[in-house]
């Protein structure tokens, strides 16, 4: 107790600057286009960097999570460390928290204020939740992003990846761990490896993001999918009337298959039943 209220007391908060840098809460918004949870826009951020606005689009849901974060982040911290003792002993495992230095990418001005950095002295075998017998093998510094969910079921969101890769830039690593914590209390971490794949077009994206910032250049207006498209006029228009045509042909099958399963149960349910039985071998 007297460790987590030494924690709770010296916790930094936010230690990145909305104004001048790029954070990791504002990478899924920046990455595509709006992002995953708070609904936020690119354009808003834009609008919101330059002080044409008085919120983000998603400002009031990220001082909410920063400071239920605040007060859940310890507990978190002292869960994952014991959960990772399950697969490697405590002496291999450095752990900081919490982090009282942001870490910088000056070259595109991202920034990044990580929750809690673990170093690995030897390698870790980490398991990828739900998936069996797969394992993610980590060594040296690990960053590890801790979120306290509201809602769901300690799920993997796009959003926490997008902030796992973008910390992973700003501090050079290869390696993440994204603790959830749930409204229910159970703990699940995920095992992220670097995507240098997704951060070479979100380090693009980054670019045009400041690029717009400093000229004044809005992004376009999104375009609304939900209208009803006239294809007839295209070439590939009597691919697509066979496409679906052959679907069509597929579902009615499919329904003809279902029909047929659910005789063929019916009729053993019926056998079974003569004998007052619910299973059975032959």
């Amino acid at each position: 107790v007297t460790e987590y209220l030494k924690w709770f007391e010296d916790h930094p908060g936010k230690m990145t600057d909305t104004y001048s840098q790029a954070g990791s809460s504002s990478a899924d918004t920046i990455a595509y286009g709006k992002h995953e949870l708070s609904g936020q826009t690119v354009e808003e951020l834009r609008k919101f960097v330059r002080g044409e606005s008085n919120s983000s689009g998603g400002n009031m849901a990220n001082e909410d999570a920063l400071y239920r974060g605040k007060i859940l982040e310890a507990p978190n911290v002292m869960m994952t460390l014991r959960y990772l003792c399950k697969f490697t002993d405590p002496e291999n495992i450095t752990s900081t928290y919490p982090v009282m230095e942001p870490d910088v990418y000056d070259a595109l001005q991202m920034a990044s204020s990580v929750d809690h950095k673990l170093y690995f002295h030897k390698p870790v075998h980490i398991p990828v939740p739900g998936v069996k017998d797969q394992f993610v093998t980590m060594q040296g510094e690990v960053i590890n992003e801790l979120k306290s969910q509201m809602v769901g079921n300690g799920e993997l969101k796009r959003n926490y990846i997008s902030q796992s890769n973008h910390q992973m830039v700003c501090t050079g690593g290869d390696f993440a761990l994204v603790s959830v914590f749930s409204k229910s209390g159970q703990l699940t971490v995920y095992p992220i490896e670097r995507d240098n794949e997704w951060i070479a077009d979100y380090l693009k994206e980054v670019a045009e993001f400041w690029r717009r910032v400093e000229e004044d250049d809005p992004y376009p207006e999104p375009i609304d999918n939900d209208y009803i498209a006239d294809l007839n006029s295209l070439d590939e228009s009597d691919t697509l009337i066979h496409l679906l045509e052959k679907r069509q042909e597929f579902e009615i099958k499919r329904k003809e298959f279902d029909d047929d399963k659910k005789s063929i149960d019916d009729g053993i349910k019926q056998v079974l039943k003569r004998f007052d039985v619910s299973k059975a071998f032959v």
